[in-house]
């Protein structure tokens, strides 16, 4: 295959539709991370059932390691920041929508793409 012509795959859907809704593209990007997520738990119980003694090593080693670090201030430290991070997000989101619906309202109405 040529670099000018990537192999199909998930994000080549998302170059051929520009004009697809924000809406649409959280729920494919939701739908793709669901898949993922129960690939890896698959993933995860054959190892286990593969390897059950290195599985409780690996769990007591985490177990430990969590006991041990300060989670607490580590997890308040991650809400903060994500907090901080919410409100530009936000702002973001709505000036984009702002955009989106400024530029369908300029177009004339026989150029206006099918909804």
């Amino acid at each position: 295959m040529s670099p000018t012509n990537p192999a199909p795959g998930p994000g080549s859907e998302a170059a051929a539709t520009p004009a697809r809704s924000p809406e649409q593209f959280i729920q494919d990007h939701l739908a793709a991370l669901k898949t993922t997520a129960q690939h890896c738990l698959d993933d995860l119980g054959a190892y286990t059932q593969l390897h059950p003694h290195q599985t409780v090593l690996s769990a007591l080693g985490a177990g430990y390691a969590l006991r041990v670090l300060p989670t607490t201030r580590i997890l308040g430290g991650v809400i903060h920041l994500a907090l901080l991070m919410l409100k530009p997000a936000a702002l973001i989101y709505g000036v984009s929508k702002l955009w989106h619906a400024t530029q369908k309202s300029a177009l004339p109405h026989d150029h206006r793409p099918a909804s």
